[in-house]
This record gives C-alpha cells, sequence and structure tokens, in this order.
C-alpha cells in the first residue's frame, strides 16, 4: 500500500484546495478523475481517498466497489451525496441553503480537536441513512455528516473555505489518523525524487535533451539533467514568435549562464505562417503544439545517440492533458517528466533549493501558445507587435510600482475591434492568488491612466482600453 491520498475530483478547484492543505500537512497526494473505477484505484493502491464534489447538487459517477476496497473514504460537498446513495442511503430535498449556522461534532475520529463551529452551508440536503450509518454531526436541526464505522467510510455536506483550520483539520485527521499516512512529503524529498528520475534514465546510457521555454518548470528541469547527465545533455529552446518583448535573448542569456549548452532554433516564420486564418483558442494551441512537438523531434533527430526527452511538465499540465508524456507516447526515446507531481509553487520552491536566481524562479506564469493565448481572433505580426508593445507597457508600470511581487499574475488582452470605430481593444488584466481564486487587483489609478496613455501612443491601432474586475476561479481563466 502506497502511503498517499489519492482524490477523486468532481470540482477541479475543490479538489486542488483539498490537495493543497494535505500537502501542506506533509501527506503526498495525487488527483485523479472522478470516473475511476475501483479496479484502477485498486492498481494504485493509496492508503486513503477523498471525492470532492461542489457543495451544491450536480452530477458525478462514482463507482460504488470504491466503498468496497477497504481503504478508508471520506467524501466532501456533494459526493457526500454520491457516497451515501451508493451505501443504500438517500437525499430528500434541500434542508437549508445560503446561510450560516453552527455545526456541532459529535464523537469521531474525523472531528477529534473540533469543538463547536460557525460554517456557511451553500447548500445542505435532508438525509437518510442506512441502519450501519450514523450521524456524526449536525446543524439548525440537519444531519451535517455520516459515517459508517466499520467499513470507515465518511461523509461531510461542506466544502473546504478559504481559511478554515476547522477543514484542514478534517483532512488531517483523516489523512494521519484513520489512514495511518506519514507526513514524509517534504521539499527534500521532492527533489530527491525528482533527481532520482534523471539519475535513472542517465543509467540507461545515451544523451538527453531538454526543451526549455524560459519557465521555471524547464529551467529547473534543464538544471537538474545537466546534474543527472552531466556533459551528455543539451537544451533546446524554440522559438516561436509569440514572446514577449526582448524574451527571447533573456531566456537564451539564462540558461547559457548556468553552463547548459544551448540550441536556439527561430520558427517564428513558420509558425505565423501556419496561424494565418486561425480565429478560436483551440485551433491556435494545436498550431503551436504541433510545431514545437515536430521541431523538438527533428532537432533530436538530428544529433547523435539521444536516448532521452525531458519535459519540465508540472502536476497542473499534467492534470489538463490527463497523462504524463502527454502527445510523446510516439517518440523513439524516452520521456522524463522529473517534475509532473510536482506543483508550480514547489518547483519554485525546488528551484530556490538548486540555487536559481529569484529572477527566474519568480517568474509569472506564460502560456505555451505565448501572446497568442492573449489574443482573440487571429494572430498576425501587425497584432503581435500592438500586444507585445502593451505588455512591455504594462509590466514596466507594474515593476516601477513595485507590484510585480504582489501580483500572481498581469497582462493584457487583445480582443475585436470597436464596432463604432473599427479600431482594437484591449483589456488590462491584474490578479491576486486567494485560496483558488483569481482577485482582480486594485490598481492606483494613476498606473492604470499611465499605462493607458503610453499604450494609445505606442500601439495607435488599439484606441479603447478597459481593466478587467471579473473574479475567476483557477483553472476557468479564459486567458492565461
Amino acid at each position: 500500500m502506497k502511503d498517499m491520498i489519492l482524490i477523486l475530483n468532481y470540482s477541479d478547484e475543490f479538489a486542488i484546495e483539498a490537495m493543497n492543505r494535505l500537502r501542506g500537512e506533509q501527506v503526498y497526494t495525487e488527483i485523479i478523475n472522478g470516473s475511476t473505477t475501483a479496479a484502477q484505484i485498486r492498481e494504485i493502491d493509496p492508503k486513503g481517498i477523498v471525492l470532492c464534489g461542489e457543495a451544491a447538487s450536480s452530477t458525478g459517477v462514482l463507482d460504488a466497489l470504491v466503498l468496497e476496497l477497504g481503504v478508508p473514504v471520506l467524501a466532501l460537498g456533494h459526493a457526500a451525496h454520491m457516497a451515501l446513495s451508493a451505501m443504500g442511503g438517500a437525499c430528500a430535498g434541500v434542508a437549508m441553503e445560503g446561510r450560516k449556522a453552527m455545526v456541532g461534532y459529535g464523537n469521531s475520529p474525523l472531528f477529534t480537536g473540533l469543538t463547536e463551529a460557525e460554517r456557511y452551508f451553500k447548500e445542505t440536503l435532508t438525509l437518510m441513512l442506512p441502519a450501519d450509518v450514523r450521524d456524526i454531526a449536525s446543524a439548525a436541526g440537519c444531519t451535517i455528516a455520516f459515517e459508517h464505522p466499520e467499513k470507515r467510510i465518511y461523509g461531510v455536506q461542506f466544502e473546504l473555505e478559504r481559511n478554515d483550520p476547522q477543514g484542514t483539520q478534517i483532512l488531517k485527521n483523516f489523512a494521519l489518523n484513520i489512514c495511518g499516512c506519514k507526513p514524509w512529503w517534504t521539499l527534500e524529498s521532492m527533489l530527491d525524487t525528482a533527481q532520482q528520475r534523471l539519475h535513472d534514465a542517465a543509467a540507461e546510457g545515451g544523451r538527453a535533451v531538454v526543451a526549455v521555454s524560459g519557465g521555471v518548470d524547464s529551467t529547473v528541469a534543464a538544471l537538474m539533467t545537466q546534474r543527472a547527465f552531466g556533459d551528455r545533455m543539451t537544451a533546446v529552446y524554440l522559438e516561436t514568435g509569440l514572446m514577449r518583448e526582448g524574451e527571447g535573448q533573456l531566456i537564451r542569456s539564462q540558461i547559457e549562464a548556468l553552463g547548459i549548452p544551448l540550441i536556439s532554433v527561430d520558427r517564428s516564420g513558420l509558425v505565423l505562417d501556419v496561424l494565418a486564418h486561425k480565429q478560436s483558442m483551440g485551433e491556435k494551441q494545436r498550431v503551436v503544439t504541433d510545431c514545437l512537438r515536430e521541431e523538438m523531434l527533428r532537432q533530436t533527430a538530428s544529433m547523435p545517440d539521444v536516448k532521452t526527452l525531458v519535459l519540465g511538465t508540472n502536476y497542473s499540465d499534467m492534470l489538463m492533458s490527463g497523462a504524463q508524456g502527454g502527445g510523446w507516447k510516439d517518440a523513439e526515446f524516452a520521456i522524463v517528466e522529473p517534475l509532473a507531481m510536482l506543483q508550480k509553487k514547489e518547483v519554485r520552491s525546488v528551484g530556490k533549493r538548486l540555487g536559481l536566481s529569484d529572477e527566474i524562479c519568480d517568474r509569472k506564469p506564460f502560456p505555451a501558445l505565448g501572446l497568442g493565448a492573449r489574443m482573440l481572433g487571429e494572430v498576425t505580426s501587425e497584432r503581435l507587435e500592438a500586444l507585445r508593445r502593451a505588455d512591455s507597457i504594462f509590466s514596466e508600470e507594474i515593476r516601477q510600482a513595485g507590484l510585480d511581487r504582489k501580483l500572481y499574475k498581469y497582462f493584457p488582452v487583445l480582443t475585436g475591434n470597436d464596432p463604432t470605430t473599427h479600431s482594437a481593444m484591449m483589456i488590462l488584466r491584474a490578479v491576486t492568488l486567494s485560496g483558488t481564486m483569481l482577485v482582480p487587483a486594485r490598481l492606483p489609478y494613476d498606473l492604470v491612466e499611465r499605462t493607458v496613455e503610453r499604450i494609445r501612443k505606442d500601439a495607435p491601432s488599439v484606441t479603447r482600453i478597459f481593466y478587467d474586475e471579473t473574479p475567476t476561479p483557477v483553472g476557468q481563466e479564459t486567458f492565461t
């Protein structure tokens, strides 16, 4: 049995928050799709399972045999209703909705250390419990949580809140006390595990090629590869023409400053040609992904004795693609993704432990599609130049105001044309990260005013500029 908690995901935001809480307690945690079968989970062999669903009613599929694996299960939010149904219970309509109530906790190992407290309930259903399932928490006369003591199955109707020490305590009680997990997931163990994967690949012989983009993930992966392979490695940077102002040269100089041999290939003309007339974000994403993949295969084929391709895939990338090594399964060499089980913040910590500069480790997230991901409609050289200039101006104003470290990310978005003047419109976006929400930053008015004036002067094709005040859950952002 692996010393880990497996999260079945019925809500990206909720599942990621639960994983963050558990990893914060040094409990190793992975997220998988909620439709994963009991047979597949048996192969993974975790010490415990957490089902994460929205608090309000929603649809989801749970293999009832998951509850028969002999592994403790904690079902949170709507997933508690799914688990109850699988055990022969039922729900009988909304009992409490959109209000706060005091929660009284009963005698259960899930609630060790908790006392009565007020919580907000988005939606609570009336539960009808089977004979072998008991009520362990209530609020306003409603059953809030239940357990099957023999099978160690627990259901809690509420989800995790932002500043929620009781929610963290429930997860901690489940993982450490009920499942018997050990708090071994530390920065040192992360680094050792990731580095060992590369040493194992190096022991197979041959050369390694690392795809670098300038982000912290690929830079950390390149440095770790160099430590494992020595002079039997090369980094490859592909210029797509979609990068920010001066970024290509900055990336090349930073990689070379680390003593990592680098091949830089300019394919900006090809990428722009293939992007012509592509309108949707999906089309543009596929074009760039395919171009990058084909060029990496071409570069590796031109080098002698390449047996390993190293990618800086992090955990969020892996969750979005659904599998490690996505898109490279037919490659004629081993694909190694040493950071695939690390979240972005964990990769940053590893990078600092390896001695990388704060400039590299704290670099803001930037999509593989580059500026194309921040542009509605077709990507043209003229539109790129306007967006690139606006990005440079906005970034400069943010840095000069000393706000760059306080913001999670900030960027302009080039939208469609103003229907009255037929000239380009632009949206400025700056957000902080609060839990799993991207919250618009309250930028100083004079900063926004200067930014607008400078963009209109340097990019005259843009005549209307707006500031985006829309909060968005992480993972549901329209632009990245």
